[in-house]
């Protein structure tokens, strides 16, 4: 194994007999095993329940718009006659809930 970082550590080692030792122990070990699990079924698998609803949840977001477009129209709005105000106890709430979830 090199490592080499900045220049620095060992340089030029060679493994390839050491990798092609292991190499060969792993292949001979294999065919062994490549026998043993021949006779065994065919391996089968099943989503799990939480996988399912994933993906039922996936598809039912894949069919909603990714945005609001009523809601961003009012907001618009009520930005450029002046009317839109921020709650803003509300926001920092939000904020607050959003860095728990995060950490």
């Amino acid at each position: 194994m090199t490592d080499k970082i900045m220049n620095q550590g060992r340089t030029g080692l060679d493994i390839t007999q050491t990798r092609a030792k292991a190499l060969g122990s792993t292949q001979r070990s294999g065919a062994s095993e490549t026998a043993v699990h021949s006779e065994a079924p065919k391996d089968d698998f099943k989503l799990t329940d939480t996988a399912t609803n994933l993906k039922r949840i996936e598809a039912r977001l894949a069919q909603m718009p990714e945005t609001d477009q009523d809601r961003i129209d009012d907001i618009k709005q009520r930005l450029e006659s002046g009317s839109y105000e921020v709650n803003h106890e509300r926001l920092a709430e939000k904020m607050l809930r959003l860095d728990q979830e995060l950490f």
